[in-house]
């Protein structure tokens, strides 16, 4: 193993002391909190929806940060909390715009070149992404910084350098709390996926399970793992569990392809309806967000080819970079493949 297994708190203890501080910043609410107290509790819901997999607490974290930044409209911080909430929910224009008023008004500069990097990765700007992140790095090499360049360079296709940095901001990792190693490892083991290296993605999936048994999207991705490896059993038995805690319908989708995989065609086409209308819901709410993720459903088990192509061309306006334009692709034989299907039709 990479992670020495007592190096960590429990994430067990980790989760119920996260939740109890959400717990506690939802009364000092109640009561009138500060512009601080709104913010923290903002990034603590975002964080407990990623590790759960929970889209409910996307939506609180995004009310509380709207209700910070009314407290100070306008100020630099309020500007840059603006710019994140903007950039999360891939409204990239509107996080730039933002993000450019926060540096005029002010707000400190590590920050704001922190997030301008992630959203020139975000829209593909990935030479000039690499020279903010290298710098960041040097100048205060860390888990967060470390692990943004790890990502960016796998991104890029720098697998050997990715690793590299990825274990480096593991080493640099000197807090006692699992999250933001659970994290790092969930996006080293996402980037070994979509490189195709399924027993590199499992080996990480598997150090990320022995962190936090309970990392939500970790598990869904591993089930994915073994859904590719041809181990349905397993697949269906790390997915299962999540359909009770999460509301995000990429679960739902996964146990959709297992049960097809597995043959059973009418269960699956049940749950692959009830992922296409959550998809659906979402997308009427936060379109750039949800456009990827309902793409990739709607080309695969959701079988709705043309709306595929509708969401992957979106994506693409949104951000062109190579992974857009590899769905975008797809989308498009997809699609062609159904005309030219209901052309021979007679």
């Amino acid at each position: 193993m990479m992670i020495d297994p007592k190096r960590y708190t429990s994430g067990r203890i980790a989760l119920a002391n996260l939740s109890a501080s959400i717990d506690s910043l939802e009364r000092r609410r109640t009561d009138g909190a500060t512009f601080e107290d709104l913010v923290s509790l903002s990034n603590l819901l975002f964080l407990r929806g990623d590790l759960l997999g929970r889209i409910a607490d996307h939506d609180r974290a995004e009310g509380v940060a709207k209700e910070a930044v009314a407290l100070c409209p306008g100020s630099a911080p309020a500007l840059y909390i603006g710019a994140r909430i903007a950039s999360r929910f891939h409204r990239f224009e509107e996080a730039t715009t933002l993000l450019h008023e926060a540096a005029a008004a002010g707000h400190p500069g590590e920050e704001i070149d922190a997030e301008q990097a992630a959203l020139l990765q975000a829209t593909g700007h990935y030479a000039e992404a690499l020279a903010v992140c290298e710098r960041l790095a040097n100048q205060k090499p860390g888990i967060d910084t470390l692990g943004a360049l790890a990502t960016l360079l796998a991104e890029m296709g720098e697998w050997l350098a990715a690793e590299a940095h990825y274990i480096s901001a593991l080493d640099k990792d000197d807090g006692i709390s699992p999250l933001p190693c659970s994290q790092l490892l969930f996006e080293w083991a996402v980037n070994a996926m979509r490189r195709g290296d399924l027993d590199r993605a499992e080996q990480i999936f598997s150090e990320l399970q022995a962190t936090l048994p309970a990392h939500v999207p970790g598990r869904g991705h591993r089930s994915e793992v073994a859904l590719a490896r041809g181990d349905f059993d397993i697949a269906l038995a790390l997915v299962t569990p999540l359909l009770d805690i999460a509301d995000d319908p990429e679960c739902r989708a996964t146990y959709a392809e297992i049960l097809a995989a597995r043959g059973d065609a009418e269960a699956a086409d049940i749950e692959a309806r009830r992922a296409a209308t959550e998809y659906e819901r979402l997308l009427a709410r936060r379109p750039e967000a949800y456009a990827d993720h309902a793409a990739f459903f709607f080309i695969g088990i959701g079988n709705r080819p043309t709306r595929a192509l509708e969401l992957a061309e979106a994506n693409w306006r949104l951000r062109d970079t190579p992974r857009s334009r590899k769905l975008l692709d797809k989308a498009r034989d997809k699609a062609q493949q159904l005309s030219a299907l209901v052309e021979t039709v007679p």
